[in-house]
């Protein structure tokens, strides 16, 4: 565990999504961190809380980022749907590009450790596109030498959200069902609660980490308690 005093500078990126959010929360009242660096293509309604040095800057262009300050960990809690963004391409671009352009952005600057959202059944060979673009990401992320990775694959996500999902809704009830069944094989895809997801990410975020760390569904699981 790292110290307990505020003294701790968190760069999190995706920020206003609806895990960002609650990551956000936690962040603001910690005893570790006293700042967070929000980076975001536009404003965010933390940026007059006196922790938060707020950072506007195009997606595009996060290769010319540059902070104020140093950091000790970068959140990266961007992602998408392919409804959502549009098309398949707009999605590749926010959960793939984006994402490998934050990593190229922390190995060039010698940033600190890679926290990163994925999906539980990851896998760049998969034949659904959404699976295969998290698993090429992840593939490619653990190629570039980064100090530490640690990439969290959580089930369907469920939680509080700005926008009604309803495939998302009725995919909540069908695996909640299924993971009452006591077989560990159907119980890694009971639905992953965001605020256990956010809780996962900031106590890891606290804790010395291995090169690659990697939580799956049960690992996060464990963080419902005190999420």
């Amino acid at each position: 565990m790292k110290s307990t005093k505020a003294t701790l500078t968190a760069a999190v990126f995706g920020a206003t999504g609806a895990t960002g959010r609650v990551l956000m929360e936690s962040l603001l009242n910690s005893s570790e961190y006293n700042r967070i660096v929000v980076i975001h293509y536009r404003p965010t309604p933390w940026a007059n809380h006196p922790k938060v040095i707020e950072k506007i800057i195009p997606f595009d262009d996060i290769s010319t980022l540059q902070l104020p300050v140093p950091v000790d960990e970068v959140l990266c809690c961007l992602g998408t749907t392919i409804r959502k963004a549009g098309s398949k391409a707009a999605f590749r671009k926010v959960d793939h590009d984006y994402v490998m352009a934050i990593a190229r952005w922390i190995t060039a600057n010698h940033q600190p450790r890679l926290h990163l959202i994925s999906a539980n059944g990851a896998n760049p060979q998969s034949h659904a596109f959404y699976m295969r673009v998290k698993g090429e990401v992840e593939a490619s992320l653990k190629t570039m030498g980064l100090a530490s990775l640690v990439i969290y694959q959580p089930s369907l996500l469920h939680g509080e959200r700005d926008e009604f999902r309803p495939a998302e809704r009725l995919g909540f009830y069908a695996l909640s069902v299924l993971a009452a069944i006591p077989l560990q094989a159907i119980r890694q895809y009971r639905p992953t609660r965001m605020s256990a997801l956010a809780e996962a990410m900031f106590q890891h975020s606290l804790k010395a980490q291995k090169s690659l760390t990697l939580l799956k569904p049960d690992d996060i699981a464990v963080f419902e308690k005190t999420a």
